[in-house]
């Protein structure tokens, strides 16, 4: 019995320091693309947009299969604007720099570098839009 007891614990004392050796995995951090294109943006003619759409599906498509993608919103494109200690309210969505915010995800990345790797594989690119990179830290927990 002792000997049985004396072989368990070396071999939960080697596999103890097996597991302390592994190479320590890579955490995820969680990043923010705010994808904005130009407020006087006009649809071009033709299946341009109907090929725009196709590449959307598969940019989210690529990045459910890899585990990239956390989640993704597009805003409606009404909206209110309130700002300032008087609290002023437009009756429209905030443009800066004839930008709009046309929709936002929250990715899964290893780093700011494979984030942006992320980002520049977008289809706004294609409309002359703009990615906006933000790592982004959960404060409801």
């Amino acid at each position: 019995m002792k000997r049985i007891i004396f072989m368990l614990m070396a071999v939960m004392l080697a596999i103890g320091s097996f597991a302390q050796n592994a190479p320590a995995k890579t955490a995820t951090r969680q990043f923010m693309l705010i994808v904005r294109f130009r407020s006087d943006f006009v649809p071009p003619a033709g299946d341009t947009i109907a090929k725009n759409i196709k590449a959307w599906q598969d940019y989210m498509g690529e990045l459910g299969k890899a585990g990239k993608i956390v989640s993704g919103f597009r805003p409606a494109n009404n909206g209110e604007t309130i700002s300032g200690t008087t609290q002023t309210t437009k009756p429209s969505p905030y443009i800066a720099n004839n930008e709009l915010v046309s929709s936002f995800l929250i990715i899964n990345a290893k780093d700011m570098n494979e984030a942006r790797v992320i980002a520049k594989k977008c289809p706004v690119f294609e409309f002359n839009g703009s990615v906006e990179i933000r790592e982004i830290q959960n404060t409801a927990n």
